[in-house]
């Protein structure tokens, strides 16, 4: 047996984006926490935008805008809602939602995992679209590099 089939992880983290690798990240992840008796934190951060409601200057005037971070968050919030309810239903009963606007890199890889003592994270291998992929490189490469806890990518 390896390691990580030895190991008994306590808190575990599934970052999801609502792409198809996330949401097998997710399911991997509930049958790990089950598996382990652990708690579930269920992760999805928001890009910021580059402007909000109000008003913003773009170099030309003044342009009033329409983005509102709160309305992203409670939007996400209900949907992330709906999957920790039916994570739930599926006898997982330690489950936590987090929804933040911030680098979802930093959140997932440094800041929830010390925050919440993560020993275990489970990601999707792609999320974003290849050409932001070669340009920025993949998010689960810089969690990989820089996690403390066990990485586990999920095709």
């Amino acid at each position: 047996m390896s390691l990580m089939q030895d190991q008994q992880y306590k808190n575990i983290l599934v970052g999801i984006d609502g792409s198809e690798t996330s949401m097998r990240a997710l399911d991997k992840a509930v049958d790990s926490a089950k598996r382990n008796d652990a708690k579930l934190y269920i992760a999805q951060i928001l890009k910021p935008q580059q402007s909000t409601i109000g008003q913003s200057s773009l170099g030309f005037g003044v342009v009033a805008t329409d983005i509102d971070d709160n309305d992203r968050l409670k939007e996400q919030q209900d949907a992330i809602n709906a999957i920790v309810a039916r994570v739930k239903s599926e006898g997982l009963d330690q489950v936590t939602a987090i929804v933040k606007v911030g680098n979802s890199r930093e959140e997932l890889a440094r800041n929830i995992q010390q925050e919440e003592k993560i020993d275990l994270i489970y990601i999707g291998a792609t999320g974003v679209n290849r050409v932001a992929q070669m340009f920025l490189g993949s998010n689960s490469t810089y969690i990989l590099e820089n996690s403390l806890a066990y990485v586990m990518v999920v095709r």
